[in-house]
């Protein structure tokens, strides 16, 4: 075959020209290009050497799981080039990715949070219906707006049995090892050790997940805040978790990105109050890994409690002579809203695996509408996104209970797909972007978003 880099200018399948080289991959390689009505658009060629129909087989499995956090394929299909065969993806825009983010600085605890349940809840997608990823890595996971989303034109499908365990379970290691990446910038526990105790609940996710003690279940439950299972059904002994992630499979280098960078670049974030420990282990000390608690002295942690105890007197006091502060969470960038009822892929973080608590402010939304509104009135504020039912219920009832003000309920446009908790029931337009905008500003995920239901029904 040629060098990739003799593809550009060409254009695949008489519809998408090659306008630039973005990263080449071995077999395979990124380039820009455009659609049928001129709109930017990513597209992946993979030298197919007589497997197109395995790799188009994986990307009808992608598309056919149609998840808001897997980065959509819009279109794909083979081609001869130069008498090359070819197979080509090509997929909707990203503003930026990963990798290119924690090179420069560390992700805040509720970007991580964030962070965590798209990964997880797009894994928990996978493994039911029989796929692993095998190259979850920092530069594969992308940002489409506010929405976090995940590369997987690469995916493959899971082998029966003890093998197919392990390479889930590589899956949850991988998970926990972008995790440790976005806290701290480094990829293994030891190169880590400087940034323990991690803040919670990752202290117990990364560690226990690279170990290969956590799955699926265990990450989830942690970052809902919910009593850990103890039976891990895809815990495997892992070659080298300990000490070091996996060898990635793509280059490095990231995509060059397409429309501005979503993943607000900022300074550096505070320190994170971390849990209160005896003392913080050096850089260079051997770390006990089960919860990072440093083994100490009888004499020193009586004298630990002590200054504890004066410190909490201390600080009670001057708590008590200073008028409360509101927390101000800072503003999110405005969601993408769409004037149709039809379904948007990338709308949520959550989808079936949401575990990030927003603080619930006092809010009052809109007053639910009666189910006679006129049907231009039926916009609708979703918060969150669950594949199962209970899950959305739980949700809701848990959001009710903290404020009742905010109308929770569970809501499936048509009867069909993910079920959605929102906020306010339906209303205006006007009222539906107000109460968007307000409820991120009170610490609701930032992927919080209106939408017209017009065209579907409860």
């Amino acid at each position: 075959m040629e060098l990739w880099t003799e593809y550009e200018g060409k254009t695949i399948d008489g519809a998408f020209p090659l306008t630039r080289l973005l990263r080449p991959e071995g077999g395979s390689a990124f380039f820009t290009t455009s659609n049928e009505a001129g709109l930017p658009r990513l597209i992946r060629l993979v030298e197919s050497r007589l497997g197109e129909d395995d790799i188009l087989s994986r990307w009808r499995g992608v598309a056919a799981l149609d998840h808001p956090n897997i980065l959509k394929l819009e279109e794909y299909g083979q081609v001869m080039v130069d008498e090359t065969s070819l197979v080509y993806a090509v997929m909707e825009p990203v503003d930026a990715n990963l990798g290119e983010i924690v090179r420069d600085q560390r992700l805040t605890v509720p970007e991580t949070k964030q962070l965590a349940s798209s990964l997880l809840s797009v894994l928990e997608a996978l493994h039911s219906h029989g796929f692993i990823h095998q190259n979850l890595q920092p530069v594969n996971v992308v940002a489409v707006g506010e929405v976090v989303k995940l590369q997987c034109d690469c995916i493959r499908e899971a082998p029966e049995g003890e093998r197919g365990r392990q390479l889930k379970q590589r899956d949850v290691h991988d998970l926990a090892t972008v995790l440790l990446q976005a806290l701290a910038q480094e990829q293994t526990l030891e190169a880590a050790s400087g940034h323990f105790p991690l803040p919670m609940p990752f202290d117990q996710i990364v560690p226990r997940a690279i170990r290969g003690e956590w799955g699926l279940t265990q990450i989830a439950a942690a970052l809902d805040g919910t009593p850990i299972p103890q039976d891990n059904p895809t815990a495997v002994v892992l070659p080298g978790a300990r000490t070091a992630a996996r060898p990635h499979l793509f280059a490095t280098e990231p995509a060059e990105r397409i429309q501005p960078n979503l993943f607000e670049k900022t300074s550096p974030p505070d320190p994170v109050p971390a849990p209160e420990i005896t003392e913080i282990p050096a850089r260079n000390e051997k770390i006990q890994m089960d919860g990072f608690a440093p083994r100490i002295g009888p004499m020193a942690a009586i004298a630990t409690v002590l200054i504890v105890l004066l410190l909490a007197t201390l600080t009670g006091y001057l708590l008590s002579k200073r008028p409360a502060i509101p927390i101000n969470v800072p503003r999110a960038a405005s969601a993408p809203v769409t004037d149709t009822g039809t379904k948007t892929a990338g709308t949520s973080t959550a989808n079936g695996a949401d575990k990030i608590e927003a603080p619930v402010a006092s809010v009052a939304p809109p007053a639910p509408q009666d189910k006679a509104t006129d049907a231009r009135d039926q916009w609708r504020v979703v918060a969150y996104t669950y594949l199962h039912e209970e899950q959305a219920s739980r949700k809701a009832a848990s959001l009710a209970e903290k404020d009742p003000k905010l109308h929770p309920e569970v809501f499936r446009p048509a009867g069909k797909g993910p079920y959605l908790v929102t906020l306010g029931g339906s209303m205006g337009k006007d009222d539906a972007l107000a109460l968007t905008r307000k409820v991120r500003r009170e610490g609701f995920p930032r992927d919080t978003y209106a939408q017209n239901y017009t065209s579907t029904t409860h």
